[in-house]
């Protein structure tokens, strides 16, 4: 399995990771040295000026969705 798939990630990392999956790609808007790092785990690249999702990316996106909350047993 890919790393960047289970490495652990700071919060602003994942911040970062979420942006970029919302559209947010200039580089000026987002922390360089959580960019850096999320380059090195393949979760994103840039390419144009552009920061974007890798495929590998997409899937920690996918597998960090937050799960709706259970309701109570009665």
């Amino acid at each position: 399995m890919e790393r960047g798939l289970l490495a652990p990630l700071s919060p602003n990392e994942q911040t970062v990771l979420r942006r970029v999956a919302k559209g947010i790609t200039k580089p000026k808007h987002l922390r360089s040295n959580s960019v850096e790092r999320l380059k090195r785990l393949a979760l994103v690249e840039e390419s144009g000026g552009r920061i974007r999702l890798t495929a590998l990316g997409q899937q920690r996106c996918l597998a960090e969705v937050p799960t709706p909350p259970h309701a109570p047993a009665a």
